[in-house]
């Protein structure tokens, strides 16, 4: 069930920014912060060892995973940006987020997907929260996934600094794009792989459960306007708790092969849409000739557009060299098994299914 909770969080970004629709838009970055957390752990503890060996199969698949779909859609951007009719909508719907780099280094932030706080404009405007995904993959590689206590402690720490910033009444904008905030959820991730047996007890009864955690979110927001200001904090952090309980719970559920195949196609379809969901949009605001800006009508107009360009970019760019690196790793292990001991080959049992829902 990974793979659908993966596309929905998807899914509600696009509606957050093309529609201004907030439902639980800007909570569900964080949301996949906690999950990727989860995941990441789990493949690398399945999948790699601490070694020379491990470390660049590794840095080559996630190389391979992320970096591909990110520059095509950096090409296009380039092009789409030519023209004043598309640059101007791109202005307007993503608010001067997404325009050409200015300068050297802006064009390597935007190529190399690096800085914690990436200047605007930028061709993918969503690139800062994929640096972050970067940066923790490198931590929780070397120390998270091996020892699970100084996960706790790093899960802690983050705790002690969320419960600060309640008390200090810091507002969500100023640490919404902090580097201890992502912490936080990582850190939760990487915790609720290392301990999810003793947590077992929390998941039960786990359907009534898994449908009060994926209505409460909602619930909660739509009381939220009422009771927390506008810019309040602790709404995010709340949804955090949701979100992780969440991922507490499909972790535990069993799906038959048929559904885990379809789960698993879903999920592949999570971060096309997430990066090209604002490319995809400004090109159908230009072919209705509306402004860009963010409404209803731009979202349903752009639904399906947005769901074919993700497909392709799965089919022909993520499963020819993402993907595709996985199937010929797992080949090459299977003709020398003695490369397991390496870590060069993946773990017996864990396949491609769990390599796909790491991203």
């Amino acid at each position: 069930m990974f793979g659908t909770f993966r596309l929905a969080l998807a899914l509600l970004v696009v509606v957050f920014h093309l529609s201004g629709r907030h439902l639980i838009g800007w909570y569900s970055v964080y949301a996949f912060y906690t999950l990727s957390g989860f995941l990441m752990t789990l493949v690398i503890t399945k999948k790699y060892s601490l070694t020379p060996a491990g470390l660049a199969d590794f840095a080559t698949n996630r190389f391979l995973r992320i970096y591909p779909p990110f520059l095509v859609m950096g090409a296009c951007a380039v092009v789409m940006l030519q023209f004043p009719a598309l640059s101007q909508r791109a202005e307007g719907l993503t608010k001067g987020d997404m325009g050409m780099p200015n300068g050297a280094m802006q064009w390597i932030e935007n190529i190399c997907i690096w800085g914690w706080r990436m200047r605007s404009a930028k061709l993918v405007p969503q690139a800062w929260t994929i640096f972050r995904e970067l940066f923790f993959c490198v931590l929780i590689f070397f120390p998270f996934a091996r020892y699970r206590w100084l996960t706790l402690g790093w899960f802690t720490a983050g705790v002690v600094y969320a419960l600060s910033n309640v008390v200090r009444g810091v507002t969500l904008m100023e640490v919404y794009t902090t580097f201890q905030n992502a912490a936080i959820c990582y850190g939760a991730g990487c915790c609720l792989f290392h301990f999810q047996k003793p947590l077992r007890l929390l998941t039960q009864p786990r359907v009534p459960l898994l449908c009060l955690l994926v209505l409460a979110p909602f619930a909660f927001e739509a009381i939220r306007p009422q009771v927390f200001a506008d810019n309040a904090l602790l709404p995010l952090y709340l949804n955090t708790i949701f979100s992780s309980y969440l991922v507490l719970v499909l972790a535990g559920l069993r799906a038959s092969p048929r559904w885990t195949e379809w789960d698993r196609r879903l999920g592949n379809l999570s971060y096309p849409i997430y990066l090209c969901h604002y490319h995809v949009a400004i090109l159908v605001a230009a072919a209705f000739d509306w402004s860009g800006n963010s409404n209803d009508a731009l979202l349903w107009a752009s639904a399906l557009p947005i769901l074919a360009f993700a497909w392709l970019m799965n089919r022909y760019v993520e499963q020819t060299i993402g993907y595709g690196y996985d199937q010929r790793r797992q080949l090459w292990s299977e003709r020398w098994p003695k490369a397991r001991t390496t870590g060069l080959a993946g773990a017996p049992g864990t396949g491609q299914a769990v390599a796909t829902q790491g991203d």
